[in-house]
């Protein structure tokens, strides 16, 4: 895989890259102060268009156990285990996230899927981000809001 320049300005140093095969992971811990993380939490949280759409897996239907909501600037639908989600146009506080991520990561991001975890039993299974609307070898930028919570990576290959 080509190695990419994600380090645009001095500000950026205090990340851990995570050794797995075939990709480029980077945890920025305090990407967010924690003021700008809970202003923009109780912001997303009110003011989303949340949707809980049925899910197929292994042929039964089940209420997705999370709220999401797609948004972006192509105008471009997006999906996933059966699901098709149509986007709304970029908010003026997604704007405002998506602008710094991008500044940082040195690209350019169209799409956001959402996703609130409602409480402790809400969940995203196993995936692979490999949908063809995402290209080959697509960039995403995870961000979280809200309480902490466990984020598990493990190569599709040796399921380690």
């Amino acid at each position: 895989m080509s190695k990419m320049n994600l380090f645009t300005s001095e500000t950026t140093k205090n990340y851990t890259a995570i050794d797995l095969p075939h990709a480029e992971i980077l945890y920025v811990p305090s990407f967010f102060t924690s003021e700008e993380a809970d202003t923009y939490f109780k912001h997303l949280k009110k003011e989303t268009e949340w949707q809980e759409d049925d899910i197929k897996i292994f042929g039964k239907v089940y209420k997705q156990p999370r709220l999401t909501a797609l948004y972006g600037n192509l105008n471009k639908s997006y999906s996933y285990s059966g699901i098709t989600m149509f986007p709304k146009p970029f908010t003026p506080i997604l704007k405002e996230i998506k602008t710094k991520v991008e500044t940082f990561c040195n690209a350019t991001f169209t799409t956001v899927l959402l996703n609130l975890y409602r409480d402790g039993k809400d969940s995203n299974g196993w995936h692979s981000d490999n949908e063809k609307e995402l290209g080959i070898n697509p960039i995403i930028a995870s961000i979280s809001f809200g309480e902490e919570r466990d984020f598990h990576f493990r190569n599709i290959e040796n399921k380690k």
